[in-house]
């Protein structure tokens, strides 16, 4: 009877132990888990103004300025808002060395210094002097537009802003390496080849096809050239929402409010309609693509003189083409580089796009759709042509 009660009150002990030793074990593994990691990071470590200072940017269009990146690439997309000494930091001080543009209504745009959010970055600064009240809600307007456009690849991301400083305000941008379709169309760099022009354009369709499906849809209203810009793998991005407007579209023309934004366009790429009527639509976009088709065929800017007269583009060659196709307007740098069929194709794609009513213009869903399928061998090439690398070696 002693033995029995001995065994049972050591079996009960070590019971005991037991349970208490795996409650222990249990409560250090929850204590971990809740327990923040000493390398966790925030997902935008703010910029040290000081720290900047001391080392100034590099700057100019090299593909990547910066040496050590603010921080890694968070998982959300949400840009940050940022303090304008942090603005100053990204600047270098609004140092004139690093301005990589100008916008028409006095904005800069400066090469950050260092990375954001794991990428490189353009900060675009708004100042309201001058401009007062008109210049505050353009860029309130801009930012309202990019933010609730989000993240899309064929458009150029958000990755922070500042919004509270009494002076002016900023956009900090994804930096893209390719510089701007206008310059790689008509600058002194060898000419794009045939195959990367269709994936620009298919690229650009995209994004625009995107704008105008938004659930409330967006009219760009600035396409151009100028405003397409080229990462360093063969793509592009849309830019620039500074001109770009919301509409309500209920009919196959859809008007939007007259006036309601600085929806004009650039010069050779503006809708004859819009600037007849003031009625912005989803079409004006429609014909400025089919004015950035044509531009990227014959390799001429939309208005200028390298075709001869000083006629918008428009003028110069719809009624050759009309007339006898793209015979003779194809890009002279391109040689015999390019896809005969399918030059005419976009240029018959270009043709209804730039329709006089914009009830006769397709959707840039339907542009899209005709562009992947005409251009369909094109875009899927890598967009290298060795031939016409050689050819342009020899007549330069």
């Amino acid at each position: 009877m002693d033995v029995a009660m001995a065994l049972a009150t050591l079996f009960f002990v070590l019971l005991l132990l037991s349970s208490a030793a795996i409650s222990l074990l249990l409560i250090r593994l929850c204590l971990a888990a809740i327990r923040p990691s000493a390398t966790t990071r925030t997902p935008y470590a703010a910029v040290d103004p000081e720290t900047a200072r001391a080392s100034p940017p590099q700057h100019g269009l090299a593909l990547l300025p910066p040496t050590k990146a603010l921080h890694e690439k968070p998982a959300d997309t949400e840009p940050r808002r940022l303090a304008w000494r942090e603005v100053e930091a990204l600047t270098g001080g609004f140092d004139e060395a690093a301005v990589v543009a100008r916008g028409g209504s006095g904005n800069a745009v400066y090469l950050a210094g260092q990375r954001v959010r794991g990428s490189a970055a353009a900060v675009k600064v708004h100042r309201w002097c001058g401009g007062g009240e008109r210049r505050l809600a353009a860029f309130r307007r801009e930012l309202d537009l990019l933010r609730r456009v989000g993240r899309h690849p064929r458009l150029v991301a958000l990755l922070a802003y500042s919004d509270d400083h009494e002076e002016g305000g900023a956009l900090v941008l994804e930096y893209m390496s390719g510089g701007t379709l206008a310059d790689r169309l008509h600058g002194a760099t060898p000419p794009l080849t045939w195959c990367h022009r269709m994936r620009v354009v298919h690229d650009i369709a995209v994004a625009l096809e995107h704008l105008h499906g938004t659930a409330t849809a967006i009219v760009h209203g600035d396409l151009s050239a100028s405003n397409v810009l080229l990462d360093d793998v063969g793509g592009a991005r849309l830019c620039d929402l500074g001109s770009a407007c919301e509409a309500t579209f209920s009919a196959a023309v859809a008007p939007a409010r007259r006036g309601a934004a600085a929806a004009v366009g650039s010069p050779g790429y503006a809708d004859p309609f819009f600037l007849r009527t003031g009625i912005v639509s989803k079409k004006s976009d429609v014909y400025s693509f089919g004015v950035l088709l044509l531009e990227v065929i014959t390799g001429s800017p939309a208005a200028g003189t390298s075709v001869g007269g000083g006629e918008y583009l428009t003028a110069r060659v719809l009624p050759r083409v009309r007339a006898t196709g793209v015979a003779g307007l194809v890009d002279s740098r391109l040689g015999d580089c390019y896809d005969t069929i399918e030059a005419s194709d976009i240029a018959g794609i270009a043709l209804e796009c730039v329709a006089s009513q914009p009830g006769l213009r397709p959707t840039m869903a339907q542009v899209r759709a005709a562009v992947a399928e005409k251009a369909a061998r094109s875009i899927a090439s890598n967009g290298s042509d060795h031939k016409l690398l050689d050819l342009f070696r020899t007549t330069s």
